[in-house]
């Protein structure tokens, strides 16, 4: 039996994917279910989306019983509490006050994403898992070293999640393509819950920069948040948002990208 992703006690409990209060956030038509896209690139073909739709009730032995039922509780508590507000059938009119806020909740906000990227990459089939390593400071009680965190607003409501290593990339002054970087913690992961996007990331060396049609930015809220929370941060769905992020790259960079033709 494998060992609990955030201590050495043994993986004897069932962790739920995504939180159980989701089910009090999600449409009762939808059966309690939600896609998780998993992003895959293929060279000359682009994205191919691997889509699976899991149900809410969805669990996998991952973690155990001292970590499921103490801090992980406890986490996932206070994170429906502090998005309440921003995580109902309708985006409230005072959002942007609502949005502000999030300040003084982002290191809790990020740990959160954090620790759900990591369990969501080891609980659903397939290759793509994260790093381990990122558990140790998530299990401390913080997020891990490295990551950001961005907020926005879905112009359709839904629930789901998306998780890629892969982003588009500008080496130097030259467009390389969609690429899997070579550090082994960068991915981002964004959930969409209703109207609220969130996203959290990791991209070591490289430059995190927005590309969305008509300057689009969403609001940059850890570890160091935007001056204001940006007037229009309504993007189309999650993979509008997933897909609205671009890594620049530096010779010399931790994250530098190999030419194509070394």
């Amino acid at each position: 039996m494998r060992k609990c992703l955030f201590c050495p006690n043994t993986a004897d409990s069932h962790e739920h994917v995504l939180p159980q209060w989701l089910h009090r956030c999600i449409s009762s038509e939808t059966d309690g279910k939600f896609p998780v896209q998993v992003g895959r690139y293929v060279d000359g073909q682009g994205y191919l989306d691997e889509r699976k739709f899991v149900s809410l009730n969805f669990k996998a032995r991952i973690v155990c019983v001292g970590c499921n039922n103490g801090w992980m509780s406890k986490m996932e508590s206070e994170v429906e509490q502090i998005l309440k507000a921003l995580t109902g059938k309708q985006f409230p009119v005072l959002a942007h006050t609502h949005l502000e806020q999030l300040r003084e909740h982002a290191q809790s906000l990020a740990q959160w994403m954090s620790k759900t990227a990591l369990t969501t990459s080891y609980a659903l089939p397939g290759k793509l898992r994260l790093a381990g390593r990122l558990a140790e400071k998530i299990g401390q009680g913080r997020p891990p070293h490295g990551v950001w965190m961005d907020v926005a607003k879905a112009k359709n409501s839904g629930i789901a999640a998306a998780l890629t290593k892969m982003f588009p990339t500008i080496n130097g002054n030259r467009y390389v393509g969609v690429q899997t970087h070579q550090t082994g913690e960068c991915f981002q992961f964004c959930i969409q819950i209703n109207q609220l996007l969130l996203r959290v990331g990791m991209s070591p060396g490289a430059e995190v920069g927005y590309v969305a049609h008509g300057g689009l930015n969403p609001f940059r809220l850890f570890p160091e948040a935007d001056s204001q929370v940006p007037e229009n941060i309504e993007f189309k769905d999650v993979n509008h948002f997933l897909h609205s992020i671009v890594l620049r790259t530096w010779a010399g960079c931790a994250g530098e990208v190999p030419s194509p033709h070394g």
